[in-house]
């Protein structure tokens, strides 16, 4: 049961006082404290008070309009990572910035040369381009494709043509990522149509076997009956070759057509005609910068403490919802900031806001490997990528990716709760109730942009993002301005300006605030986790087989949720404790100790009452439990391994890829079995800590993405231990690091 804080005069008080609950005391008004009896109950009502107050004058500041034209005034610039019209881009957000009137703005650059690397990231070239033009020469002349049209038709990274073109026989070759592509087919200085990803082409086709080009045709990613090539069959999807310095001599040109095309192409191909295709790319490949915009809103007490917005600004023109949108809405929650301050309606921050515009993942690495110092500010971040989806058009959910299970922070209910006000405060409010149909959702963590760069173990940084996900145009062409939704940017500026004025400004009500909370959701999230565990026992003993085979999967199934519920305590336990970073006192130190001990006592109660559920199971005469489960050849070699980082930051798979050569084909393989494989093996390396076994390991990891097979844990392991990125020591008995 959740305690209470305790007042003489008042008695009892909630653990958690928020506008939205309407709690006065002796009918005091809302912001009006002097009849509260006690120092303690008027310092809850005036935080409450000035909550609801900063709500309303964010509500009335913040404008969808105002950031929909940011965002159009973004999609202008084809911005490729290390590019010249990157570099515009730049100076645009620069220019507004500047005249918003945030501290400190500055540009760092770090060299992207193809040869240089941050931690195992490699960097590729900058590049230029000024026109592309695909034609079909034969059977049939027309035209197929202009950069200036559709810039995303064009491969990014593509190289120059010789003077007057390439033309060239058009072969198709499947895929084209793998040597069985390619088998019986000459495709030297012919032209390739694969349905692949542009770089794993390109180094098939072009870097090794001489084609003169390359023609995909399909979207990088598609979802079974949501996004497929049918849904949106004259979409150019976005393509990249990525070239380094060792190949960039053998680098050609590569075109991102439509499926419609595509199919077309492929048409004249089975019915025995010959297809001459004519390119004519006017770009170039040399030495480039990843140009990292940071700017800051000086905190008035604690400036050395910083809280992070930050939003990638690269991806290929127009590129509307990603990522113009959260860079748009990132300017328009600093000229909010700055106005509210600025007229007075709102003080500075007690601490540090930093901004910050960079290019996706190799930006955030190249920046935390040169400064690690960084870790030592940030105490909170929130990445905001994709969040402009007009929701039924792209047919999104607006999502919060939560830390991952290796750094728990109170920061996933805080930000959590900002969209339930978000909803609040927007939505319509009839006679019957509210109407609403904007959607969002808590996720666990999924990655895929600059939060896990400083969630990573090695900068340790709490950060979430906040995106729209899925989205039907998700990098293509069809990600155009008429997708983006005024009213979802302003939801998602609510959301992440009062996120960070809560970190910003907190002190020790508010740091116990937010264990509270933190308290009282892990404690759901924990009756939860038991809950589905008992739906998932009684759901396997209803399979109409009750084998020996069945018994043992049944025995693992317990044993799994018997360690989940353990685990996942624990989880929420150090989430209440991560409060204590944003205030050091004693009561804040005691108070933490209540809020833990009752997610603890609430942990043993409901492991109790899975031992109660699993004892029903097991007095079924018909279902065969064994009593103990023999040890497989596996799960000893995880159990005493003791894996220990020899690397920091998170691992390029290019840079696995490069190591591993053919053997890294397997962890492409495994992906396909197990979605969540990338998910895992992420938190696997943040919880590598030289004391943990691999079993361990595997505990926390598949307590929080679903069990993990023991076979995959060891080999990707002997793969980082192959390329020198781990060492191993045993143990011979079993210690329990938490």
């Amino acid at each position: 049961m959740m305690k209470s804080s305790f007042c003489c005069s008042c008695g009892p008080l909630p653990a958690t006082i928020r506008p939205e609950d309407g709690i006065t005391m002796t009918n005091a008004p809302r912001g009006d404290v002097s009849n509260a009896k006690c120092s303690y109950a008027k310092e809850f009502l005036a935080q409450s008070g000035q909550m609801m107050r900063v709500d309303n004058i964010l509500k009335t500041e913040l404008s969808g309009v105002s950031a929909k034209a940011f965002v159009e005034k973004l999609t202008a610039f084809h911005r490729i990572q290390a590019s010249v019209m990157y570099h515009d881009a730049v100076e645009y957000v620069k220019d507004e910035i500047t005249r918003i009137g945030l501290d400190d703005i500055s540009v760092e650059r770090f060299v992207a040369d193809g040869k240089r690397r941050y931690w195992t990231h490699g960097t590729t070239l900058g590049w230029s381009v000024n026109d592309a033009e695909l034609r079909l020469v034969e059977p049939e002349e027309r035209i197929i494709a202009r950069f200036r049209d559709i810039p995303q038709s064009l491969h990014t990274y593509s190289n120059r043509t010789p003077e007057g073109g390439v033309t060239a026989r058009l072969i198709d070759v499947g895929a084209g990522t793998s040597n069985k592509d390619y088998k019986g087919k000459q495709v030297k200085d012919k032209i390739v149509l694969a349905t692949g990803r542009a770089k794993l082409v390109h180094e098939h086709a072009v870097v090794k076997r001489g084609a003169a080009g390359v023609i995909t045709d399909s979207l990088t990613y598609e979802f079974s009956k949501f996004r497929e090539n049918v849904d949106i069959p004259d979409a150019h999807a976005y393509q990249g070759i990525w070239p380094n310095a060792t190949n960039k001599n053998k680098i050609r040109f590569g075109f991102s057509i439509s499926k419609r095309q595509g199919n077309e192409l492929r048409k004249y191909l089975r019915s025995g005609k010959i297809v001459r295709m004519h390119a004519e790319v006017d770009a170039k490949l040399m030495p480039g910068k990843y140009e990292i915009l940071t700017a800051s809103i000086g905190g008035s007490e604690k400036p050395d403490e910083e809280i992070l917005l930050v939003s990638h600004l690269c991806h290929p023109k127009p590129g509307a919802n990603d990522n113009a949108s959260g860079c748009g809405l990132l300017m328009e929650i600093a000229r909010t900031l700055m106005a509210l301050i600025m007229s007075g309606k709102m003080k500075r921050p007690v601490r540090t806001i930093r901004f910050m515009w960079l290019p996706e993942t190799v930006g955030s690495v190249a920046l935390l490997s040169t400064h690690p110092e960084i870790r030592e500010r940030l105490l909170a971040g929130i990445n905001l990528d994709m969040v402009g989806e007009n929701q039924e058009l792209c047919v999104s959910t607006l999502c919060l990716d939560c830390t991952p299970d290796s750094i728990p922070s109170y920061l996933n209910d805080l930000v959590f709760s900002a969209m339930r006000r978000a909803n609040d405060a927007y939505d319509d409010r009839v006679k019957l109730g509210m109407i609403s149909n904007f959607r969002y959702a808590r996720t666990p963590y999924t990655g895929g942009s600059d939060h896990s760069e400083f969630g990573e173990s090695t900068t340790g940084v709490p950060c979430v993002s906040v995106t729209q996900w899925p989205d039907k145009f998700y990098h293509t062409s069809m990600d155009t301005m008429d997708k983006v939704s005024e009213d979802s940017l302003r939801r998602v500026g609510f959301v992440a300006a009062l996120s960070v004025l809560t970190v910003a400004n907190a002190g020790e009500r508010t740091a116990m605030e937010l264990a509270a909370d933190t308290c009282t959701e892990g404690v759901k999230r924990v009756t939860d986790r038991v809950r589905n565990a008992s739906g998932e026992l009684f759901a396997k003993i209803e399979e109409p087989k009750q084998t020996k085979k069945a018994g043992e999967e049944l025995a693992r199934l317990i044993r799994h949720h018997r360690m989940c519920i353990r685990r996942i305590t624990f989880r929420e336990a150090s989430a209440i404790r991560s409060v204590s970073r944003l205030c050091d006192s004693e009561s804040l130190r005691d108070f933490v100790d209540e809020q833990v001990n009752d997610i603890e006592a609430h942990g043993e109660r409901e492991s109790l009452r899975l031992e109660h559920i699993i004892d029903t199971i097991s007095a079924d005469k018909n279902v065969m439990i064994p009593k103990a489960l023999k040890e497989t050849k596996a799960e000893a070699e995880a159990r005493v391994i003791i894996p220990k980082r020899l690397f920091k930051g998170t691992i390029d798979p290019d840079y696995m890829s490069d190591e591993l050569g053919d053997d890294f084909q397997w962890h492409r393989d495994v992906e396909k079995d197990d979605h969540d494989f990338s998910r895992k093996t992420y938190d696997m390396v943040n919880l590598i800590d030289g004391k943990r076994s691999l079993q361990e390991i595997m505990d926390i990891v598949s307590a929080e993405f679903g069990p993990t097979s023991h076979e995959h844990a060891l080999r990707f392991m002997s793969d980082l231990k192959k390329i020198g990125l781990v060492s191993y020591r045993t143990k011979t008995k079993l210690l329990i690091h938490p």
